[in-house]
């Protein structure tokens, strides 16, 4: 689920100075691509193409022992804040590699962990490249872990094996830290931001979230206390970040994801800001972007469950939107034009619609968003809340679409046909 870019009004050229990217192309959390590695010169002995010539013919099993005896010392560095116990590890702290995994126990540190452990189950291989599941939680944030996946590559160092670097595997969302080495943290009341953008950026994040999130806090109960934002500030990271790109460039400008518990409980969401799409929005664009995340936030952890796509990303419009201060004729005008040029959709939105995958998103976007306005028309903001928790299901979508028509009678005193009468009637309306 992700906010979309759909209005120009809230669009700018350029509101800060962009940076280069380290990726070629544009880009938003589908764009496809592979981070590049540490650049520079290897140093002698060092992992060279991705082979280590002192690890020829080494045991697995001790390769495994070794590392999981390794990241164990690390894992506590990093909880207790000893820099020495973790340089300790490292088979090349002034090399690239081993400045950057220096790099990554400061950001670690910075962002700050209530538990760190890793999983070394099968006999390595290959030292150079050993994959490891993660386990953490962001203190403060995390009410489960949350899992990655992390790359390790060993060296034999005087007769003893060492990490000669630590990178994502692209296979899944990276940890803030591996992803972002270079990584400052803002803190509030109710923000916790990480990310590589100008200082800037990270402090408008924070502004948004201490705002928005109390609010949501009110009228969801459930609310986390405290929620990440990460705002990378090239597509490299933002690949690593997201873990599974997809296609729909410049479509998506924010997305939420994270684990859920048996009940169907956000555990520890994590809103990723694009960092293209942050550099085109105005200051008002960004924050519209980030509230409507927030709203996903806010619901996912205080009910079991999904919505139908159309209600959760329509009341995510209307909680973002609010904060534009803009008629909705011209926040609508894409989808106003499609319903003057008898283009509009004539149902409430399918997943196909909105899904930037598949299709051209923003009209469905849009038309989600007049939806739940149309709901707000018929029993008010409470009565449009009582619609999404009631339209919440476990069972996938199909049962979330059952258990909404099931409600709607007696919520909005009309069934879906009604509803959508009533949905066409206000489209009708705008584009006059």
């Amino acid at each position: 689920m992700g906010a979309v870019l759909v209005v120009a009004l809230l669009l700018t050229g350029c509101s800060e100075a962009a940076a280069p990217s380290a990726a070629p192309g544009d880009r938003h959390p589908g764009t496809s691509g592979a981070a590049p590695g540490p650049s520079g010169t290897a140093p002698s002995g060092s992992v060279a193409n991705g082979r280590d010539p002192s690890a020829t013919g080494a045991d697995p099993s001790a390769v495994s022992a070794a590392l999981d005896a390794l990241l164990r010392a690390r894992d506590a560095a990093v909880r207790t804040g000893d820099p020495a116990a973790f340089r300790a590890t490292v088979a090349a702290p002034t090399g690239v590699a081993g400045r950057r995994q220096l790099q990554t126990f400061a950001a670690a540190r910075a962002l700050g962990l209530s538990h760190l452990s890793h999983d070394v189950a099968a006999p390595a291989e290959d030292p150079a490249a050993v994959d490891v599941t993660l386990h953490y939680r962001v203190a403060g944030v995390d009410r489960g872990d949350r899992t990655a996946t992390v790359r390790y590559a060993l060296r034999r160092v005087g007769g003893r094996w060492l990490v000669g670097a630590e990178t994502a595997t692209g296979t899944d969302a990276a940890p803030p830290w591996v992803a972002m080495p270079g990584l400052e943290v803002r803190r509030g009341p109710a923000a916790v931001v990480a990310g590589t953008a100008p200082a800037p950026a990270l402090d408008a994040a924070a502004t948004t979230v201490d705002r928005s999130l109390p609010a949501l806090r009110r009228v969801w109960s459930g609310t986390p206390a405290r929620t990440l934002v990460l705002v990378p500030d090239t597509t490299a990271e933002a690949i690593l970040l997201r873990g599974d790109p997809a296609p729909a460039v410049g479509q998506v400008a924010a997305t939420t994801d994270g684990p859920t518990d048996a009940a169907g409980l956000a555990t520890g969401d994590r809103v990723l800001l694009d960092p293209d799409a942050r550099r085109r929005l105005t200051a008002v664009g960004r924050d519209v972007v980030l509230t409507h995340e927030l709203a996903h936030v806010a619901v996912r952890a205080s009910v079991p469950g999904t919505a139908p796509r159309w209600l959760a990303e329509g009341y995510a419009d209307h909680v973002g939107y609010a904060r534009a201060g803009l008629p909705e004729r011209i926040l609508a005008a894409p989808l106003v034009a499609a319903v003057r040029a008898g283009t509009a959709p004539t149902a409430l939105p399918t997943d196909t619609a909105l899904d930037p995958a598949v299709s051209d998103i923003e009209v469905g976007y849009l038309a989600a968003w007049q939806a739940a306005q149309t709901v707000a028309d018929l029993v008010g903001e409470a009565g449009l809340r009582r619609l999404v928790r009631a339209c919440t299901a476990t069972g996938g979508a199909e049962a979330a679409e059952r258990s909404c028509d099931a409600a709607m009678p007696g919520i909005l005193g009309t069934d879906r046909a009604g509803l959508t009468r009533r949905w066409q009637q206000r489209l009708a309306a705008l584009a006059r």
